[in-house]
């Protein structure tokens, strides 16, 4: 399974989007501010979460973007699915591909496990449970004496 930044910036635009929901509609050049994402590939990504039905997007002056169902009903798992172009760790476990040496090979059974176990961790974490840790960490975070208080990198005390 390889994800890319394809991945790793969706999974930032939806939580943008989830922290957002009380706004009718975000802002494409917020979210490439708040997050970081190059714009180009802002747009790229944003096409196909809303082909896969996860955002919602309005056209014109006064459009943007919002999340196209319940934050409970978006998985990891339906994320990585629209974004990436071939998720399955090898051939023998794409439904969409077959692997004329399955019958004999003694990694299929293995290959299986392993991929069924990971979808099944992303399947079964939420984008409001993903949009609840990071607001609990964003609480937290000044309440411990922590200035900044970003994902994957050292709490900087005050």
């Amino acid at each position: 399974m390889n994800l890319t930044s394809r991945s790793r910036y969706a999974i930032k635009i939806m939580l943008d989007l989830a922290k957002h929901t009380e706004e009718p509609l975000v802002r494409r050049q917020d979210i490439v501010k708040r997050q970081g994402v190059p714009a180009k590939y802002l747009d790229q990504i944003l096409v196909r979460l809303r082909k896969a039905g996860l955002v919602d997007s309005i056209r014109g002056r006064t459009g943007g973007y919002r999340v196209g169902r319940k934050l409970d009903s978006i998985t990891l798992w339906d994320i990585f699915h629209a974004v990436e172009d071939g998720i399955y760790p090898v051939a023998c476990v794409d439904e969409h591909e077959a692997c004329r040496y399955t019958a004999s090979c003694v990694a299929s059974g293995p290959w299986q496990l392993i991929f069924d176990t990971l979808r099944s961790q992303l399947e079964g974490m939420t984008l409001i449970d993903l949009a609840n840790r990071y607001a609990v960490q964003e609480k937290m975070c000044p309440m411990a004496g922590i200035r900044e208080c970003k994902q994957g990198r050292e709490p900087v005390r005050v």
